[in-house]
Parts: structure tokens; C-alpha cells; sequence
């Protein structure tokens, strides 16, 4: 059996790091993907789940095989059997849960890949589109059970949810930075310290304490390591969310408008040559902040900047947990597409 633990002949997904048989997976989305002629395949993953427990997905060929809990510990798992090596397969193993914030125990490590034949780098895509985002660009509730309200890392997947769709459509590279019930900058429950602006431009900044520091999570992000050519963001939702109990201030308008604008600042200093299109929050949730931060990095000499406005979801649209569904993620992902098309 070979075994690949230096990473050489993967292509490696997300913004992750590690070293040689340690690559810690953190963002919905990260993993590798490569071709392979291969008899049998499969993965040695380390993992915690001191209260979440990490699952991954198998793509092959596109399609999705198997949604896979990962156990706790050091385990081999041996994903394909009896294959047919004449016969090239594309392989994406990506990890679906998000950053567990809530759980420094938690983690995902990719140790090495096995397998019998021979496995190599895939091409690089046509695009490369990174999204920032909230529970929606987790993933959260859309491959679910429609009502169900439990908050459980089975509900989240990189797959099922608009960012992949679209990038299917347009052949690129997704990258996903996304946090359920953050904001611009606070979350729903109106934490200020649980925001994505601050997180952005480190290399794992959603992961705070001690062990992060250790691992290295806090440190600045070199983002010339990858260069998008779009970055989409979602988010506004739980910054409205976080002030609803006691009315939208007009102190907290200002705050939240000045954060979509220090956002996008970071965005284009780390990433001078990309697209950056807000895609609109519903008419709930006050569209109007991201479109005047816009205007005001227009006026500050901040150029290709837009807005795209998906459709509202209703009750008829959810999955579990009042998020939308597979069926309403397709419908965004391909607006999505065709708009992001029209600008590249």
C-alpha cells in the first residue's frame, strides 16, 4: 500500500495548516481532492469531540458518496474497496462541520491517505471563490430533516449548500470562512467579540484560548498563499438578529455600517485584484448597511465592489432548524452563478 503524508500529490482545499501527516482541517469545506487510479483507497484521521464530533464527506466523480462521522482518537477508515485501477476517479474528502468555536477539544486531523496504485494532484480550477459567511454558508439545515431543531454537526455539510453550487457551475475553487450565529460584528446574541471581520485575516481566528495559540490558529493570515478571484460575503443576518430584542439603535446602525467597511478594507488589502460582492441579507435584515458601505469604500477609492440580492426563504424553504433546504440552496447557488458569471 502507498501512503501520501506530505501533501505533495493532493491538491489541498481550505485555509488550513500543518505539516507532514498533521494537516488540521478547521473550515466547512477543507480537505484535498485529487485523482486517482486506484484498487483500494482510504484516510487516517485524528480527531476529538469532546462535545461535537466531526463528520467528513466522500466525493467521487462529483458525486457525493458517503456523510461520514469521524470517531474520537487515531482511525484508519478505508473509504473504496475492489476498485477498478485502469479506471481515473476524482476524490474530494472534505471535512463538513464548521470551526467549533464552542469546543477547544474538538479538532480534525488528516495523518495520511492510503492507498493501492497511484494518486495525483488534480488540476487547478477555472476560479477561485472564497465566501464568508454565517449558518447558511455552513451549510447548517440543509441536507436535514425539514422542522428538526437540534443543533448537531450531522445537519452541517460543505456540499449541499449555495457557495458549492455555484462553484460547480462556474468550475472553481470554493473556500469557505463561515460561522453560524456570527455577524459583521457581533452575533445573534449581540457578543461582539464573535465577528468575522476580526477573524478574516488571521490564519484560524475563529479558535481562541490557549490551545489555539499554541497551534498557531491566532496568527496573521498570509494570504498570498491564495488569491481569490471573487470573494462573496454573506453576512448582516445576526447583526440585525443580535439588537432585535431591544430595537435597532441609531448608534448600532452606524457600528454595523463602519464594520461592513473595516470588512471590505481587509478583504481588499489581503486580496488587491478580487471581486467583492455582498450578497444582500433578506429585506428583514436591513440590506441597506451593506449597500451603503459599499458607497462609502466606492468614495474611499475601493473599486470592483457589488451587491447581489438572493431570494427571501420561507417556512416552505426550511431543512432543520429554520435554515433553508437542499432544494432552496440549488435555486441560490444557480441566481448566484449567473450573476457571478456576468461580472468575471
Amino acid at each position: 500500500m502507498g501512503e501520501e503524508t506530505t501533501w505533495g500529490s493532493v491538491y489541498v482545499l481550505g485555509r488550513t495548516y500543518g505539516t507532514a501527516g498533521d494537516l488540521e482541517l478547521i473550515w466547512t469545506g477543507s480537505g484535498v481532492e485529487f485523482e486517482m487510479n486506484c484498487s483500494e483507497l482510504g484516510v487516517v484521521l485524528e480527531a476529538g469531540d469532546s462535545v461535537y464530533m466531526p463528520w467528513i464527506s466522500l466525493v467521487l466523480d462529483g458525486y457525493h458518496l458517503a456523510h461520514i462521522p469521524v470517531q474520537e482518537g487515531v482511525n484508519k477508515y478505508m473509504l473504496l474497496r475492489n476498485m477498478d485501477p485502469s479506471v481515473k476517479h476524482t476524490v474530494r474528502i472534505v471535512k463538513d462541520f464548521q470551526a467549533s468555536v464552542d469546543d477547544p477539544g474538538c479538532f480534525l486531523k488528516l495523518k495520511k491517505i492510503i492507498y493501492e496504485g497511484e494518486i495525483r494532484k488534480t488540476e487547478p480550477k477555472k476560479y477561485r471563490f472564497e465566501f464568508i459567511g454565517d449558518s447558511i454558508t455552513s451549510g447548517e439545515g440543509a441536507l436535514a430533516p425539514r422542522d428538526n431543531d437540534e443543533w448537531i454537526t450531522p445537519w452541517f455539510t460543505a456540499r449541499g449548500n449555495y457557495a458549492c453550487v455555484a462553484c460547480q457551475q462556474l468550475n472553481a475553487e470554493m473556500r469557505l470562512m463561515s460561522q453560524s450565529g456570527w455577524g459583521v460584528v457581533w452575533d445573534w446574541e449581540h457578543t461582539e467579540r464573535n465577528n468575522m471581520t476580526d477573524t478574516y485575516d488571521l490564519t484560524v481566528g475563529a479558535l481562541r484560548g490557549e490551545k489555539a495559540e499554541k497551534r498557531g490558529c491566532r496568527k496573521p493570515w498570509d494570504f498570498t498563499r491564495w488569491q481569490p478571484d471573487i470573494v462573496c460575503i454573506r453576512l448582516l443576518t445576526n447583526d440585525c438578529g443580535g439588537v432585535s430584542q431591544t430595537g435597532l439603535q441609531p448608534a448600532d446602525r452606524e457600528t454595523i455600517i463602519s464594520g461592513c467597511v473595516t470588512l471590505i478594507r481587509k478583504i481588499r488589502t489581503g486580496n488587491p485584484t478580487a471581486k467583492i460582492v455582498w450578497i444582500l441579507p433578506g429585506s428583514a435584515y436591513h440590506p441597506e448597511f451593506a449597500k451603503e458601505a459599499i458607497e462609502r469604500c466606492e468614495a474611499e477609492g475601493i473599486s470592483a465592489l457589488y451587491s447581489f440580492a438572493l431570494p427571501d426563504y420561507t417556512p416552505e424553504d426550511y431543512g432543520a432548524r429554520q435554515h433553508p433546504n437542499a432544494a432552496w440552496n440549488v435555486r441560490a447557488g444557480h441566481l448566484l452563478a449567473e450573476y457571478l458569471r456576468s461580472i468575471l
